[in-house]
């Protein structure tokens, strides 16, 4: 394929690429916020901040996954080891996944250079005025869903925080003289090197103090994690949207030339390779939130037919986190894949069969890609769409009934 290209440079390869150099517009910016929080944590830019993401990353482990691993749930309660086990599910979704992003940094950068150069080729010209359209139109949507979840993510710490807090003041100031010894809610269920945070009052809010700024940390790994893969998915669907209007707009033209579809079929295999490193960015950690979103939708169902209380609150909060990301990912893989049929639809709509031989060849190289299904994965093992999400529930709520019957006869 690349020996066809040089048959036919197209204009910009011909004048030198000099149009590639230019700086893209701010309206045509791949995921700005999320490369700014990233350059703020020393995951983008300059290789020398990366300590501030090791800092980070060491404080909100030791602070709240460690205890956890190391010292246990510390409670006898049969409803907190519930909650205690799928805290440390969601948990561990966030963390493996953000060193995996930290490990395959490179690739991350790889890919945003990928589609810059994309967005170049496709705004270069005023025949792409569509195109430049249909990439601002989606800039304005990630926009406004990043500040939308950004404003969930800042109040998740302290709405997670604020209900034990307020229980615990309620029942230390009201308590009286009674020998009663305190027992303190905990905002997660989890011991703390050796600290008395249940039974201490001061230690409590010790333990808060250090605790909220961790979670806090978290959040913010957990709105990197879901925005960049989403609008990495959401970016690839967007590259093959161009090449079918692309493709539409050389049905308007009196006479294609070669070197009109030399260039269409150089986007649409383009578009193929950003897909591929949407899929090795996301494969292991979208497998991981599958997996893990089946343990913890399960234990939360658990939780719900054993006890409400303040609890049962912070388990829902992390429960519609969790449920929000699966859809995404499902959506989001049936959207791309229905992106990337549109381009083959989009060739089959134009008389291809009525040009020479010549200009068929390069239809051929764009039907026989549109003819290879184009997915997101799950380690290579399932195909992330929508009937995907609709598997997940049914097995998650297969798997509660029958962990409610053993715990039943136990």
């Amino acid at each position: 394929m690349s020996a066809l290209f040089k048959e036919h440079p197209l204009p910009e390869e011909v004048d030198g690429n000099k149009s590639s150099k230019k700086p893209l517009p701010e309206e045509l910016l791949v995921m700005p916020a999320n490369l700014r929080i990233l350059e703020f944590i020393g995951l983008w830019g300059s290789w020398d901040n990366f300590y501030r993401f090791v800092v980070l990353f060491l404080y909100a482990f030791s602070i709240i996954f460690l205890p956890k691993l190391v010292d246990g749930i510390g409670s006898s309660d049969s409803a907190a080891i519930i909650k205690g086990i799928a805290e440390f599910v969601f948990e561990a979704s966030i963390y493996v996944p953000i060193v995996i992003f930290a490990v395959k940094r490179r690739t991350f950068e790889k890919l945003m250079d990928e589609f810059e150069d994309f967005f170049r080729k496709v705004t270069i010209d005023e025949n792409f005025g569509a195109c430049y359209d249909i990439i601002v139109d989606q800039n304005n949507k990630i926009k406004t869903f990043f500040k939308f979840y950004l404003v969930y993510c800042l109040s998740a710490p302290f709405a997670y925080s604020i209900p034990s807090l307020f229980g615990n003041h309620v029942h230390y100031w009201t308590r009286g003289n009674t020998t009663e010894p305190l027992i303190l809610e905990l905002p997660a269920e989890q011991e703390f090197y050796g600290m008395q945070i249940r039974t201490s009052f001061s230690q409590y809010h010790y333990f808060l103090a250090i605790s909220v700024p961790a979670h806090c940390v978290s959040t913010l790994f957990s709105l990197l994690k879901i925005t960049t893969a989403f609008f990495m998915i959401k970016y690839s669907s967007l590259t093959y949207r161009v090449v079918a209007a692309r493709v539409q707009k050389l049905a308007q033209l009196e006479e294609i030339t070669i070197s009109d579809l030399a260039e269409v079929v150089e986007l649409h295999e383009q578009a193929f390779q950003i897909t591929e490193l949407v899929e090795e960015m996301g494969h292991i950690p979208i497998a991981m939130e599958f997996l893990t979103c089946i343990v913890y939708w399960c234990l939360t169902m658990l939780y719900a037919s054993t006890r409400i209380d303040f609890n049962l609150f912070n388990v829902m909060v992390l429960f519609f986190a969790s449920l929000m990301e699966t859809f995404g990912y499902s959506y989001l893989g049936s959207d791309l894949t229905n992106s990337a049929d549109a381009v083959g639809e989009a060739v089959y709509d134009l008389p291809w069969y009525e040009h020479s031989v010549e200009l068929q060849r390069y239809y051929k190289l764009i039907i026989r890609r549109t003819q290879r299904s184009t997915c997101i994965s799950g380690i290579k093992f399932f195909v992330v769409e929508l009937t995907t999400f609709s598997n997940v529930m049914n097995m998650s709520y297969s798997y509660y009934l029958v962990l409610k019957d053993v715990l039943n006869t136990m």
